[in-house]
């Protein structure tokens, strides 16, 4: 399943809602501004992975969830198919190939840094 930006953005608008949490709270909350958060809510704009890692660590729900690859909002922490879990996070960099600020290059350059820190990455 690939990242749906009209799923983030049901769902982030959904989070908010429950959490009776106000834009301006969460953009604090993330470091970043609340015309982004809107933007995020309007699908005018694609956040970047670290800022769907910090939404999630608000609302305590997984990143699978918010990127609309998961309906299940739980954290869980994989050991044995933590390669599955890293290939989807490459499938969902991948998709983001047409719609990221990032360039090609430097999408490239992230999948290729995950791959080789995989490990250390799982063990933290």
């Amino acid at each position: 399943m690939d990242f749906n930006v009209e799923k983030f953005s049901y769902r982030l608008s959904v989070l908010l809602d429950e959490n009776n949490m106000t834009q301006t709270q969460l953009a604090k909350k993330v470091g970043t501004s609340n015309v982004t958060i809107c933007r995020y809510l309007t699908c005018e704009r694609t956040p970047r992975l670290d800022v769907i890692a910090k939404i999630a660590e608000v609302f305590n729900v997984s990143v699978d969830y918010l990127l609309g690859t998961s309906d299940d909002k739980d954290i869980k922490y994989f050991n044995e198919i933590s390669d599955m879990n890293i290939a989807l996070l490459i499938k969902s960099l991948f998709s983001l190939d047409d719609n990221s600020h990032l360039t090609k290059t430097q999408i490239e350059l992230i999948k290729k840094l995950l791959l080789a820190n995989k490990d250390f990455i799982l063990s933290a």
